[in-house]
């Protein structure tokens, strides 16, 4: 553009100034398959907000909640092959790598807080983690909080072993297929999305999920039975395109890792929040039971011969991390 200076001597001259350029404005397809109304449905909005704030408007991340994209099982082939620019779900989704099934070692942690201590995103549990992913073309932008994992959405009661005989359950990965198989009942696995009907219809006995599973999807309303075992503690990995990644400007790279710690942070007490107030909604509409320290006891007698599996295909590390994890 041009523009006429004027100076003191009445003289006039114009010189040509060149406009600021301004920075391109790229959109990435972020997919999740919870609810909207899931607190980490909130979550991937807050991120997308906290992304475009620190990117002044040009890097948009549109969010396509409720498995309107992908199906929870699909959404890793789709990321690792650029189908996807980012998505989330619980770590064992994305790999059956000892690591990326830690959260589902049976009764490893105690609560949110005691997760935050091991899944900081400046840890060694995020930073083993994260060299996993890459060697598969995902770079891991951070985890958020799904909260307690492991309960029991059923047709029946069912807190004790016994309970378990001859039942067709639900179960979200290899781990929680082993403990299944442990506690006696026969696992089947099943996208989240379609345990409704699969209870509704009886296609299965039960479904293994999570407390605000059970309320958002509105399991309760097809099976009238809830035992809140908590038995698994769920960590929902937000990963990306690698290469995608590594095509952004460093001041993208840093937008989404700044934003996604500040939504890891806020989902550590969100999560509890959550769990909190869908206990005490179930608790009004159904069955429910809260597993007591001692019926704890007996399901980890149980569950024993599933950590000892997880062992023998944990490398050394992974190992150390778990007795590193109960430590803290």
């Amino acid at each position: 553009m041009k523009t006429v200076l004027r100076v003191f001597l009445g003289m006039s001259i114009t010189i040509a100034l060149i406009a600021p350029i301004q920075a391109q404005q790229v959109t990435l397809r972020y997919a999740g398959t919870l609810p909207v109304t899931h607190h980490l449905t909130k979550g991937q909005n807050m991120f997308a907000s906290l992304v475009s704030k620190k990117t002044s408007g040009n890097l948009v991340i549109e969010v396509y909640p409720a498995g309107q994209l992908f199906k929870a099982h699909d959404i890793p082939s789709a990321v690792a092959t650029g189908a996807l620019d980012i998505g989330f779900n619980l770590t064992n989704v994305w790999t059956k790598d000892a690591i990326s099934e830690i959260n589902d070692v049976p009764f490893l942690f105690r609560d949110a807080k005691h997760a935050e201590l091991a899944w900081v995103p400046s840890g060694k549990l995020f930073s083993i983690y994260s060299q996993v992913l890459e060697k598969r073309q995902m770079k891991p932008l951070g985890v958020m909080f799904f909260g307690s994992l492991f309960d029991i959405s059923s047709r029946k009661p069912m807190s004790n072993p016994a309970d378990f005989e001859k039942q067709k359950i639900r179960t979200y990965g290899a781990l929680s297929s082993e403990s299944i198989r442990a506690l006696g009942g026969s696992p089947t696995t099943m996208d989240p999305g379609e345990m409704y009907l699969g209870l509704q219809n009886g296609t299965i006995d039960a479904a293994i999920t999570g407390l605000t599973s059970i309320d958002k999807r509105k399991l309760w309303e097809a099976g009238s039975y809830a035992t809140i075992a908590n038995a698994a503690f769920g960590v929902f990995a937000v990963n990306m395109n690698l290469k995608k990644f590594n095509s952004l400007p460093k001041e993208y790279q840093n937008a989404l890792k700044e934003a996604s710690n500040e939504v890891f942070l806020w989902s550590v007490d969100e999560s509890a929040k959550e769990d909190k107030a869908s206990l005490a909604f179930l608790q009004k509409n159904i069955n429910v039971t809260v597993l007591s320290p001692e019926q704890k006891k007996i399901w980890a007698q149980r569950l024993e011969p599933v950590i000892k599996g997880w062992e023998k295909r944990a490398s050394e590390e992974e190992k150390s991390l778990r007795s590193w994890i109960q430590g803290l």
